[in-house]
């Protein structure tokens, strides 16, 4: 990377680059980490399936102000519907969540004392 002025032709086919607006906008070592530089959204583009080769797959990082998929608040339809969310009495929520990973216990926990639930299917 260069400075913002700086002209350069990034050479070869197939390789890794990374280019940043801002110095400091990329995450060093990791690809989406929990908090990012500048409260940047992090999103993966890939144009290759999940089940090609390591090898074969291509991808970019983006890292945004705004997620892509930026919408307004979820507004109830008004009528009762019959749609129902087993195991939940609630209905589902259609917004974009994102949460941030749980405290580290303040007593000494195993792992199975330390599960918790974040989602549910079936009744």
């Amino acid at each position: 990377m260069g400075t913002p002025n700086s002209r350069s032709y990034m050479v070869g086919f197939a390789n890794h680059f990374a280019s940043e607006a801002v110095a400091g906008a990329l995450p060093q070592g990791q690809n989406s980490p929990q908090k990012t530089p500048f409260g940047l959204y992090a999103e993966q583009l890939s144009g290759t399936a999940f089940t090609a080769p390591r090898k074969e797959n291509f991808r970019s990082w983006l890292y945004r102000l705004r997620p892509s998929a930026n919408h307004g608040a979820f507004k109830p339809y008004g009528k009762k519907t019959h749609l129902e969310t087993a195991p939940f009495t609630a209905p589902p929520s259609p917004n974009r969540m994102r949460w941030n990973s749980q405290p580290i216990p303040t007593e000494p926990t195993d792992f199975i004392d330390g599960m918790i639930t974040y989602g549910g299917n079936g009744d």
